[in-house]
């Protein structure tokens, strides 16, 4: 009995010891391969063990969030944009151009702008115009304009502006040797149509003249700087010719009081939005009164425009007036169809190219009709290819 109970006693220590130590041993493989992930963790940079973490894209960065980076072009648009202000945009000859230029030693990335030099202005003085523009830019014109002349080409004044950490702008204005001709077309405001039409494809620099409070002033007046057209007032002057009462809202007549010939040429103006200037439409009788044309000058220069004498009298004091007020002024060579005819308007513009082939420059005056626009499209384009160069008459007029 005794080897019995000792036996079974024996077997159950046996039991507990197999069945206790075993989860010991597990127990403890357990807690060694914790701490070493715990280790790894801290050393390699894993994920915690306690609140995941999400992955976060990198926002793409707009222009309100790099506002501190520097235009490298902002000179180039600054002087666009003030150019555009002084409304000499339309008188670039090229688009604009990439190169490189020396500024104090060093190559530098330079865009190259080139125009035609007006009348009105020397080039150092347009360099002087622009030069405001990029002064908040830290830039300023590298040296003063100098003339190079080029066969072929005429003389170039090159202005270069250029700043700190910008781009630089090199604007030359071109002085042409080729003889210029400004062509002004008068009496548009009637009709549109075929006239237009032609006009629209004359291709080169052409300034209307439109009569105010007609059926299309307004219109045309607003569409044609869309087509590079120039635009100007042609306001009706008192001539020989009898003219009906109220054939036109705005008319000058000699001896008028000069408040309401002030008054008249206001309302004129204020139905052609982008007028430049200001020719006389008939006015043979109210071109030589100076205090009249005065008045009309005055008024011309509180809103910067210039005026171009007709020439229907040769007694007209319109240049006088014009320069005793101190406003830009010019005045016509030739008429080109007081009889509307293809081949009177061919014939003309035969004499206004020899004109200007031997002084540099005419002036010369068609009228809105299907005959003269037409006729004069193809005269135009012949012209430009016998090496003529056509412009503005904001261009042409000088103080």
């Amino acid at each position: 009995m005794m080897t019995n109970k000792f036996s079974v006693i024996k077997l159950r220590n046996n039991e507990r010891g197999t069945l206790s130590g075993f989860p010991l041993i597990l127990l403890t493989l357990i807690l060694v391969a914790a701490v070493l992930g715990l280790l790894a963790h801290w050393f390699l940079g894993g994920p915690g063990l306690s609140t995941p973490q999400t992955i976060q894209s990198t926002p793409v960065p707009t222009v309100s969030t790099v506002s501190n980076v520097k235009d490298t072009d902002a000179l180039w648009h600054a002087l666009d944009a003030q150019l555009k202000t002084l409304d000499f945009e339309k008188l670039k000859i090229q688009s604009t151009a990439v190169g490189t230029a020396l500024v104090d030693g060093k190559n530098v990335n330079t865009h190259w702008e080139q125009y035609r030099l007006p009348n009105l202005y020397t080039a150092q003085q347009l360099s002087d115009l622009l030069g405001p523009s990029v002064i908040s830019l830290g830039a300023k014109p590298v040296y003063p304009v100098k003339p190079v002349g080029e066969s072929g080409v005429g003389t170039v004044y090159s202005c270069l502006f250029a700043g700190p950490g910008l781009n630089a702008v090199q604007i030359d204005w071109i002085a042409t040797s080729k003889p210029r001709i400004c062509l002004i077309i008068d009496d548009a405001g009637y009709q549109k149509g075929a006239a237009l039409e032609a006009l629209y494809d004359f291709k080169v620099p052409v300034t209307v003249s439109i009569i105010p409070h007609t059926e299309y002033s307004n219109f045309l007046a607003q569409d044609f700087p869309l087509h590079a057209v120039e635009v100007m007032c042609h306001l009706p002057m008192e001539g020989h010719d009898h003219v009906p009462a109220g054939a036109y809202k705005e008319y000058l007549k000699k001896g008028m009081d000069v408040e309401k010939a002030t008054e008249e040429v206001k309302a004129g103006l204020a139905d052609l939005p982008n007028c430049k200037g200001l020719n006389n439409h008939m006015g043979s009788v109210a071109t030589l009164d100076l205090p009249l044309m005065t008045a009309v000058c005055e008024e011309l220069k509180a809103e910067h425009m210039f005026m171009i004498d007709s020439r229907t009298s040769s007694k007209a004091v319109v240049s006088k007036a014009a320069h005793a007020v101190g406003i830009p002024v010019a005045q016509r060579e030739f008429f080109l169809d007081n009889t509307k005819a293809p081949g009177v308007v061919l014939k003309q513009m035969r004499l206004t190219a020899a004109f200007a082939k031997k002084h540099g420059l005419a002036v010369a005056i068609g009228h809105f009709n299907v005959i003269t626009l037409k006729t004069l499209k193809v005269a135009v384009q012949k012209l430009q290819d016998q090496g003529y160069q056509f412009v503005y008459a904001s261009e042409v007029v000088k103080e």
